[in-house]
């Protein structure tokens, strides 16, 4: 290897410890702005749905009930925003264990797979599963890595154009550990979220005919809360302008 290619290399990897530090440094400072405007948002739908009842403004019984029931799902996805929030809160606090199990890699990846699949296909996102040993063990707490990598895969399905996300599982080079890689047809940068309060336009309100979620960065956050507290990491293993590989490490049944 000569001296540029060696400082090609060096400065790839600089370039990916800078993009980890900045993307979760950022998330983490704005993470209660986001959540903040998150449950404002189906809150001021759930005002606006009641204030037209209450004034009578419906054309119809029939017009009134259909106001009903959407302010109904309002509140079940802000109690599902808040059940997040709180399971979080519980885990970080010590007050819920992690349940770590040894399960088979491969047939949990296509588990992910199948739930994915069709709001991938929504967007013209194709997923694909690769494990090359379909005996591979992995030790982690099953239904919180499950979340955890739904919600960065949703992430890469939201701001994906075209392309196809790959799922990759493999063993490291020391057998202790597993990496589980997730090609994104993205570029780093577009993983991006408000930092502070003063960014967040609290004014917008969610439109009436689209339910509220949690945001990229809220859920790149949680995705990155979860996986720490179950002893593994999640980080940026490489990117270029197309594409960006998320990393998950988690041991073997062996390392326990």
């Amino acid at each position: 290897m000569n001296e540029n290619d060696f400082l090609t290399r060096e400065l790839e990897k600089l370039k990916i410890a800078y993009n980890n530090a900045t993307i979760y440094g950022r998330f983490q400072g704005g993470f209660l702005g986001r959540i903040a405007h998150e449950i404002r948002s189906p809150l001021g739908s759930l005002m606006g749905l009641h204030q037209l009842i209450i004034n009578d403004l419906c054309e119809s019984p029939e017009e009134e009930r259909e106001f009903i029931e959407d302010a109904y799902d309002y509140a079940k996805k802000l109690m599902a925003i808040i059940d997040h929030l709180i399971n979080i809160s519980k885990l970080e606090g010590g007050k819920i264990e992690v349940e770590l199990s040894s399960f088979n890699l491969y047939q949990f990846l296509l588990s992910i797979q199948e739930t994915m699949t069709l709001q991938a296909n929504n967007r013209n996102v194709k997923l694909t599963v690769v494990v090359d040993d379909t005996d591979l063990l992995i030790v982690a707490d099953r239904l919180k890595l499950f979340q955890s990598i739904c919600y960065l895969l949703e992430v890469g399905i939201e701001l994906s154009e075209l392309g196809g996300i790959k799922i990759n599982g493999e063993l490291g080079s020391n057998s202790t550990q597993v990496f589980i890689n997730l090609n994104l047809p993205i570029n780093s940068s577009q993983i991006n979220d408000p930092v502070t309060l003063n960014n967040i336009d609290f004014e917008k309100e969610t439109p009436m005919d689209k339910l509220p979620d949690l945001s990229v960065g809220a859920k790149v956050t949680l995705a990155h809360q979860m996986v720490t507290l179950m002893g593994g990491q999640l980080k940026i293993a490489e990117t270029t302008t197309k594409s960006t590989t998320l990393q998950l490490c988690l041991p073997t049944p062996s390392m326990k």
